[in-house]
């Protein structure tokens, strides 16, 4: 899968608490952001990947609470009601997070096609290290010296 940008949006993000525990990383994610921001509406933008989901808000000072959901975490993603400004609804197992934006159909239909590819996909297997560790790398057409 491509880690490349596959859509940009200007938005509010609400996050609702439905449990009070976190059963994810996205909803531990969503536990920080709630955190900061409480249970207002935060204009930022939203981009998309294939894997994640990331709401940076547009407050200079508070760019340590930007928000990173995993799209396997995702349960159900909801488009509400609206007339010019709908709203995507991002439900993991404890919260919704509620993305006010234009354009919202469209969006709702890729983030839950993402999603759905996401849970289906293969597990990344994990990293592998080389050598030793805190070792250097050989650099490419400088020989090695031994010795004192």
């Amino acid at each position: 899968m491509s880690y490349g940008v596959l859509g940009s949006k200007s938005g509010h993000l609400l996050v609702e608490t439905l449990t009070g525990s976190a059963e994810t990383p996205s909803d531990a994610a969503f536990d920080r952001f709630q955190t900061v921001w409480g249970a207002t509406w935060v204009p930022g933008r939203l981009t998309l990947t294939a894997l994640h989901l990331t709401f940076m808000p547009n407050r200079v000072g508070r760019g340590a609470a930007m928000l990173k959901l995993d799209l396997r975490d995702l349960t159900g993603v909801e488009l509400g009601g609206g007339v010019v400004q709908r709203t995507v609804g991002l439900r993991t197992p404890g919260h919704v997070g509620r993305l006010r934006c234009l354009g919202a159909p469209a969006l709702a239909e890729q983030v839950a096609a993402l999603a759905d590819a996401a849970r289906h996909a293969p597990p990344r297997p994990p990293r592998r290290r080389t050598g030793t560790p805190g070792a250097a790398a050989p650099i490419r057409g400088v020989p090695r010296l031994s010795g004192p």
